[in-house]
């Protein structure tokens, strides 16, 4: 079926390949193996994920399903545990600004320019929905894009 010539050039692309895909597999970031998912008003969904080692505090946020220029942008976010709840913060013209405060399992959703916060509450069925590894290539993709 194929020559010698394009057998070995077919054998040795896919080696090539393969290893490459699997170099870029060991530069991606630990992230936690859950997808933590809250669901608000009108549609409105929240997604999280662990990002990096558990000691830098961090995490992958996404907001979707709402009219605002944050709708389906993963963002990378600090993550602050108080003794009663989680807080999610970014960086907002300049300045720190807390974007989602978890408390339990209900939470508050502060979008910049909205004025007021939007109340959700953990979805367990979009929770199970999610996966980790899918949302972290999404969120690679992302940002090799910008």
């Amino acid at each position: 079926m194929f020559g010698t010539r394009n057998g070995l050039a077919l054998i040795l692309g896919v080696c090539l390949s393969t290893s490459a895909l699997a170099a870029t597999e060991g530069e991606r970031p630990p992230v936690g193996e859950r997808v933590l998912a809250f669901s608000g008003e009108q549609g409105l969904k929240v997604w999280t994920l662990r990002y990096g080692e558990r000691s830098e505090q961090q995490a992958l946020v996404q907001v979707g399903g709402i009219d605002h220029d944050w709708d389906q942008r993963i963002q990378k976010m600090h993550v602050e545990k108080t003794s009663k709840d989680t807080r999610y913060s970014t960086e907002v013209d300049g300045k720190p600004y807390v974007a989602l405060i978890v408390r339990g399992n209900n939470g508050e959703l502060y979008l910049p320019g909205e004025g007021r916060e939007i109340p959700l509450h953990y979805d367990q069925n979009l929770s199970e929905q999610g996966n980790a590894q899918y949302f972290l290539t999404d969120y690679l993709q992302q940002s090799a894009q910008q």
